[in-house]
């Protein structure tokens, strides 16, 4: 084999500290202002279950990163059937929910997001571009959403709009060498990794060139790479089970199967099952819930408790507040959280059952709480802003009302509220001084956006 495991570990030290020439500085610029203008353009999923399961797998990996780190990790799911992943320079990193349906265990997905992560650690995207003089903000903007989204990303690109990213050879197996080592570390079965780019390189085999998905596409598959993956975790040793799919990952499947349009899709897959299996009748309900259905997913769900399945007072607490139960949803999400103090899911619903029984001060405690074990979820900055709002604390209100308009990319309103917050709060508290960065941030943004136009 022409490159080795070593090999890979070599140019990572020579050349993964920094993108030469470019600086670090500018790089998480780049990032954060593509999140931005993504965020109110493409599909995201914002369901709180599926948005903390995705990044609390991504920075169990992140954890394991050799430090200091430039970047703040973040994931961000994408509606999208297509099966694709991509991460963006600065640490932001992309799933599709067609990927996210595909993966048959934890391990796999784990294996795909620690990959990306490798992209970013090592600065590939940044040194490729560097390569082919298209390091601006527009271009590479367009070259993006050509792979997460190519309708868009022509948009964007105009005239540029055929140009496709594809990750040089010895740039991917710089990552799968990553990936794996980072996978290991994080206590995570690399044997995932494998399984899941064998499966996909065994499905584009058969496919006509205009069938292979857009991960595929950016990420080329060949015998040599697959040879190499498996040759990389021969002599590591499979932890047991790893190929059996958890109740967290397939809750998370289940939730986006619910919200994916077609109310049939999720409960055909269940109902065969249910008689014989809590965890399935627990799966209905959570399809119930998230499809509208609270009364339903209530009964499935505490039947599936009463049958002995644990860790469904979230879900429950959820159905009992959305079908207008708001003190009983309070009672189980507090056993929830009793349970699982570190759960922000169900900290940030507990506030919001708070904050519909006007109990502003105790919202403002769980909310705030849920958005340091959570702080992905652009639904508990809006609350916090209302909880604060009723509390009498406009600045703060309007503040964390400013954060969620931001983490959805709608910049102009999150504009509208963080000058607000900048007039109203004290000069030297954080919340001013960050209301007063994001509004310099965002109005540079605002004037010179690429994807929003």
């Amino acid at each position: 084999m022409r490159w080795s495991f070593a090999a890979a570990g070599a140019l990572w030290v020579m050349f993964g500290g920094a993108a030469r020439g470019y600086p670090i500085a500018e790089e998480r610029k780049l990032g954060e202002r593509f999140s931005v203008e993504a965020a109110g353009t493409l599909p995201v999923i914002r369901e709180a279950a599926v948005v903390d399961y995705v990044n609390r797998l991504g920075q169990r990996i992140v954890a394991h990163l050799d430090a200091p780190q430039p970047f703040e990790y973040r994931f961000h799911v994408i509606r999208d059937a297509q099966l694709n992943a991509f991460a963006v320079p600065g640490g932001f990193v992309y799933v599709n929910s067609g990927l996210l349906l595909r993966v048959g265990n934890e391990s796999e997905l784990a294996g795909v997001l620690a990959h990306e992560i490798g992209h970013t650690h090592a600065h590939h995207l940044v040194r490729q571009q560097e390569k082919t003089r298209f390091l601006n903000y527009a271009t590479l903007a367009g070259m993006l959403l050509s792979i997460v989204h190519p309708a868009i990303g022509a948009a964007a690109m105009g005239a540029n709009a055929t140009v496709q990213l594809k990750y040089q050879r010895e740039f991917e197996q710089e990552a799968d060498y990553l990936g794996i080592r980072y996978m290991g570390d994080a206590g995570l079965d690399p044997h995932g990794m494998v399984s899941f780019m064998k499966r996909m390189w065994n499905e584009q085999r058969t496919m006509l060139l205009d069938q292979i998905p857009p991960y595929m596409l950016s990420h080329p598959m060949t015998e040599e790479r697959i040879n190499y993956l498996e040759t990389a975790t021969k002599g590591m040793p499979e932890q047991i089970g790893w190929e059996v799919p958890t109740f967290a990952l397939e809750r998370m499947q289940a939730i986006i199967r619910a919200v994916s349009g077609v109310r049939s899709a999720g409960l055909e897959r269940y109902d065969a099952a249910q008689a014989s299996s809590t965890r399935a009748l627990a799966l209905s309900g959570i399809t119930r819930l998230y499809q509208g259905d609270a009364k339903g997913a209530l009964a499935e769900l505490e039947s599936a408790k009463r049958g002995g399945l644990n860790g469904l007072e979230t879900d429950i607490g959820l159905a009992r507040l959305r079908a207008g139960d708001v003190g009983g949803a309070v009672r189980v999400l507090k056993e929830s959280i009793e349970a699982d103090p570190k759960d922000g899911v169900a900290r940030a619903a507990l506030g919001k059952a708070l904050l519909t029984k006007n109990d502003y001060a105790a919202a403002v405690r769980e909310l705030e709480r849920a958005a340091v074990l959570a702080p992905e979820l652009d639904e508990t900055e809006y609350d916090l802003g209302q909880a604060y709002g009723h509390s009498g604390e406009a600045g703060k209100g309007f503040y964390h009302l400013g954060r969620a308009f931001e983490m959805r990319g709608q910049i102009d309103k999150a504009l509208v509220q963080y000058d607000k917050a900048s007039k109203l709060l004290k000069p030297d508290t954080n919340e001013s001084i960050l209301a007063n960065e994001r509004v310099a941030a965002l109005g540079e943004i605002s004037r010179s956006r690429v994807i929003g136009q």
